[in-house]
């Protein structure tokens, strides 16, 4: 028995063409899409790649500056604690100055005056001092 061929014929090799073209050109179609697609990436990637550096480099001049500013901070307490100290010697001395002078180098003491809008200023200072007159406040003079 001998095998029988199946050649196609005409219409079958044209229409395995025709579909082979358009499968092609489809394809095509989408390669070049893909290609845009991939070509929009790279691009967004150099961006993001440059953006990134700019950024690095920004951290690096901000962690630079915040050093220094750490470094001036504490310059700035330890220079404010040593002037704090040196205020309290220079107020010690000057006390010790007017103490010499038969003056009393502490402040007197003020009671703060009350806010009542409905007081007169006379009234609030006589209700500072803690009296409720004139005539008391000369009595305790």
């Amino acid at each position: 028995m001998s095998e029988q061929t199946n050649i196609p014929d005409q219409d079958d090799v044209l229409a395995i063409n025709e579909r082979l073209k358009a499968d092609n050109t489809r394809l095509t179609g989408e390669l070049a899409a893909a290609n845009e697609l991939l070509e929009t990436a790279q691009a967004d990637l150099n961006t993001a790649t440059q953006r990134s550096a700019d950024l690095a480099a920004r951290v690096a001049t901000l962690e630079v500056a915040t050093k220094v500013a750490g470094e001036e901070l504490t310059r700035l307490k330890a220079e404010n604690a040593t002037l704090t100290a040196k205020m309290a010697d220079f107020n010690k001395a000057v006390a010790a100055e007017v103490r010499k002078l038969g003056l009393n180098p502490t402040p007197a003491e003020h009671k703060e005056a009350p806010a009542d809008k409905d007081l007169t200023p006379t009234q609030r200072v006589l209700l500072a001092k803690g009296v409720s007159s004139l005539a008391e406040l000369s009595q305790k003079r």
